[in-house]
């Protein structure tokens, strides 16, 4: 931890009253006991954590390899490995998705707003004289007051989170993977924060002397979280669950330098880290048993040891006497001198180097948030910790090694070559220890009773192969059931149960359910880390807009677990859609569903002005096909009733006259929009039909009307 990671503002954590220092040594004597009480109980758990990092490499503990012949096979196939790297994957796909965030921001159900927001939202009633100011309106314009700041303050926290990390710019995701990861290996992952630390951001003002808006640069407070490695956190193993805790301690390991920094730090005893650091220019840390542990598993292993080059701190994090924190110079009120508050101390070799009350009681919190925020992977009674996926399949992976080393060694020995050598009948001082191509073996017996017999006879044992690879198949398939981590969950996807989409749904739902539980976990720790981004927003953000009475809402288990079959059913509902069911769906709010729950971005669709102008333009190409088909069918029946009249000029004129008129009934109806229906009820000599459209007798009575007189080229004679 560096001086970057503490908060940056010094001037209320200052201690009021001079330090006792016969206090402070009392203080950092005690806490560096209960620092050896915390670091023996949680031993057994570094046990299993060990074990666990073993199993994760495919190395075998130091009992079970000291049993091995160093002639036979170690074979350690990575089974665990692959599930636990199958879970971190799968979890984070479900947590992070890139079209839905796992958590939100809500104001209460019953906000609870400041008196000048309340008033606010009184003017704003007040200024429509239409309006009646009841309880029901006042409560909605609250509500909705409340709302409106909420989703200020959750995209507030979404920039945050992008940068939390400090110098590193790690963000929130990539904390959360070393969060999954460590709770997945060993039962527990831990994040630690909120801390303050200051940033320059450019920002903008109205200059009253000039009217304009002009850039301004300001320092702000942004939160910052560090990822805790599980072996530098030391729990109340003696607590049944997290929140009875008494305390937690966090063991920091830094260079001389880095210690000499603090120093500089108003909230640290600089006199008394100078003094330490002139008496003592080799440092304090001395490697512990779990360290010398790992070392051994990776390359380090040669390197020399840092005991003398550096410097170990213990902080305390929990409750702590009234009486030692007013001895350490922080303010106590008398009556509570007794009591036990929340404090944060830093020890380095039992001297208090730094003593303050935790943040959250400074501002007076009523519940302060702990600094420490955790995620169990899979709650157990017997441990405060939690067992991680390894220690669950831990026979499984042995069990697969095991077969694994027993096959290697039958197929490559018993199915090798198997001798019997009799010495007797061999040169003596033959080596009968190694066999290998291209030997020799040379011969010393002249007798004729043995020159019959082989010197060298082969013999042929069963491998039993088949038989061990079928028990390590059994044991694999065990290991499914214990981690649920499968083909289904893995990535290798059954054909068979996928064929339909009904069959999809049923199988994806069943095995998403058993991550069902992990996410419900990890939606704990969620909502501890955004609510301390609330608290730290509350205090720390001088925005107005942000302010608020607000909670934190994790959506892991509720939203994002079933997206798989979420997808499904969208593509099922759109496929199964009749006619008359889509006049009752929007179906762009349905698209922006599928897109979504494939994590898919939403910038694939256009805005809803493009939207609407593509739909009016093909509205617009359809009915101009649909007037062109019109107008060729009219065309088309026009011309075969005109061929029609054409073959009945040379028929008489009354006829050619009935025949005409008869083609202008057709077409009249046909461009009336005359039905076969209409026709029917024409020949009945229905009268009530469309305008236009004559009747049969009509038709017939036009028929039998005279011709009109032929018109004479001769003049008439006189």
């Amino acid at each position: 931890m560096d001086e970057s990671q503490l908060p940056a503002d010094k001037s209320e954590n200052e201690p009021a009253l001079r330090p006792n220092p016969e206090t402070l040594r009392s203080l950092g004597q005690k806490l560096a006991k209960d620092f050896t009480t915390y670091e023996t109980d949680r031993r057994i758990a570094e046990l299993r954590w060990a074990q666990n990092l073993r199993q994760f490499l495919g190395q075998y503990d130091p009992a079970v390899l000291s049993k091995i012949p160093d002639d036979r096979s170690k074979a350690y196939p990575k089974l665990t490995r692959v599930k636990c790297v199958s879970m971190v994957s799968r979890l984070m796909n479900l947590l992070f998705p890139s079209s839905e965030k796992n958590w939100g921001v809500e104001a209460s159900p019953v906000p609870n707003l400041t008196v000048n927001d309340l008033q606010t939202v009184l003017d704003g009633l007040q200024k429509d004289p239409n309006t009646e100011i009841t309880d029901e309106v006042i409560t909605n314009a609250v509500n909705e007051f409340a709302a409106k700041r909420a989703k200020c303050l959750e995209t507030e926290i979404e920039d945050q989170l992008t940068e939390l990390g400090g110098a590193k710019m790690v963000g929130y995701i990539a904390l959360c993977r070393k969060v999954l990861m460590s709770g997945v290996l060993y039962g527990m992952g831990v994040l630690k924060g909120p801390m303050a630390r200051s940033r320059k951001q450019r920002r903008w003002r109205l200059d009253q002397a000039t009217n304009k808006v002009v850039p301004v640069d300001e320092i702000i407070l942004v939160p910052q979280y560090e990822f805790v490695p599980i072996w530098d956190y030391y729990p109340d193993m003696s607590a049944k669950y997290l929140h009875q805790m008494d305390g937690q301690f966090q063991r920091i390991v830094m260079s001389r330098v880095q210690v000499r920094k603090l120093a500089n730090n108003s909230e640290f005893m600089g006199a008394t880290i100078k003094k330490y650091l002139t008496e003592h220019q080799t440092g304090n840390y001395k490697q512990k048993q779990h360290e010398s542990e790992l070392k051994s598993m990776g390359v380090a292993v040669n390197t020399s040891l840092t005991d003398g080059r550096k410097y170990e701190i213990i902080v305390w994090d929990g409750g702590l006497s009234g009486h030692y924190l007013k001895g350490c110079g922080i303010a106590v009120p008398e009556d509570r001198l007794a009591d036990m508050m929340q404090a944060v101390i830093w020890i380095m070799d039992g001297l208090v180097i730094r003593a303050t009350l935790n943040p959250w009681s400074i501002l007076g919190e009523d519940d302060p948030i702990s600094s420490f925020h955790q995620f169990v992977f899979e709650e157990d009674d017997t441990s405060l910790v939690g067992n991680g996926l390894p220690f669950v399949m831990r026979d499984s992976q042995l069990s697969v090694a095991a077969t694994a080393r027993m096959t290697l060694d039958n197929a490559g020995a018993i199915c090798g070559p198997q001798v019997e050598a009799n010495e007797a009948l061999l040169k003596q001082g033959t080596d009968i220890g190694s066999i290998h191509a291209y030997k020799v073996w040379p011969r010393d017996d002249e007798s004729p009773s043995t020159l019959a017999y082989p010197a060298i006879r082969v013999l042929q044992f069963e491998s039993h192969v088949d038989e061990l690879m079928k028990v390590n198949t059994m044991f694999r398939e065990f290991a499914d059931q214990e981690t649920f981590v499968g083909p289904a969950t893995g990535g290798d996807m059954p054909s068979e149960p996928l064929r339909t989409a009904t069959g999809a749904s049923m199988f994806m739902g069943k095995e998403a359910l058993p991550f069902k539980d992990v996410v419900r976990n990890f939606d704990t720790f969620t909502e501890s880390v955004i609510g301390s981004l609330i608290l730290f927003n509350k205090y720390f953000n001088a925005k107005e807009a942000i302010k608020g009475d607000f909670q934190p809402i994790a959506r892991g288990s509720t939203s994002l677990i079933a997206k798989e079959v979420r997808g499904l059913g969208y593509d099922n509902l759109a496929a199964t859609l009749t006619p008359e069911e889509k006049l009752y769906v929007d179906h762009r709010k349905l698209l922006r569903e599928r897109i979504a729950v494939r994590d898919m971005d939403q910038s694939v669709m256009v805005d809803d002005a493009e939207a609407k102008r593509r739909e009016d333009a093909q509205a617009a190409q359809a009915a101009q096909t649909s007037k062109q088909q019109t107008e060729l069918i009219t065309a088309e029946i026009r011309k075969t009733l005109a061929e029609a009249v054409k073959n009945l000029t040379a028929a008489d004129t009354n006829d050619a006259k009935g025949a005409a008129a008869t083609y202008n009934a057709v077409m009249a109806g046909l461009e009336k929009g005359v039905t076969p229906t209409d026709v029917a009820r024409a020949k009945a000599g229905d009268h009530h039909l469309p305008e236009g459209v004559m009747t049969k007798m009509e038709i017939d009575a036009q028929k039998k009307e005279p011709a009109a007189p032929a018109k004479s080229t001769k003049k008439a004679k006189k």
